[in-house]
């Protein structure tokens, strides 16, 4: 787990988050591939397992980035479509997230900084989103999350929030990139849970 100890409590929180992201990622590569998978499966296992799971009806969730070793969702998608429910997925314009409906197997498209999205999409009706699964680095005990340092979760649920909408937010991560606690900005948006391959850590 991350201490923090080299950081000086009165350093600056960009500065502090940078490292984190740096090592953070680095920890996340390291692990070995074949860990990596059967780790990603007992993820999608415990979060198909969610009693939340049978109520919601619109899931916003990240398509993985691989070259990152992000968290693979593709199984976690696939599975959800057979439950039948409905699915959209983050589109990135302007700095900010929207949302593109999605079904398994629709074309996607790497944008200029890795990230897969549509190749062809329609906007999604982000009023009905019960449940946000969300892409991090790291999470800490009170429920924040290290993301890749653009804000853009942050003002995605700020702007749900303003409009009265407030979906679960669930962290997905390998316990690996667990730390004691995290730098916070004041707009960072907390999470309602984190699942990871032992379980899952619930902050409401």
């Amino acid at each position: 787990m991350w201490r923090g100890g080299a950081m000086d409590r009165d350093g600056n929180i960009a500065l502090k988050k940078a490292a984190m992201r740096v090592a953070m990622v680095a920890r996340r590569r390291s692990i070995p591939e074949p860990l990596r998978v059967e780790m990603n499966r007992e993820i999608a296992a415990r979060l198909l397992a969610l009693p939340e799971l049978l109520t919601v009806r619109h899931i916003h969730i990240y398509l993985s980035h691989q070259a990152l070793a992000e968290v693979d969702t593709v199984q976690i998608i696939e599975a959800l479509a057979v439950m039948k429910k409905r699915l959209s997925v983050p589109l990135v314009r302007v700095g900010d997230i929207s949302s593109a409906q999605y079904h398994p197997g629709d074309e996607v498209k790497a944008t200029l900084a890795g990230y897969p999205e549509p190749a062809v999409y329609t906007e999604a009706d982000e009023s009905d989103i019960d449940l946000v699964v969300v892409p991090l680095l790291s999470f800490d005990a009170r429920g924040y999350r290290l993301g890749y340092g653009k804000g853009m979760y942050d003002r995605f649920f700020c702007r749900l929030s303003c409009s009265g909408l407030t979906p679960f937010r669930l962290g997905v991560s390998y316990l690996q990139q667990q730390c004691e606690k995290l730098p916070v900005d004041p707009w960072d948006e907390p999470l309602d849970a984190v699942v990871h391959q032992a379980g899952i850590i619930r902050y409401t």
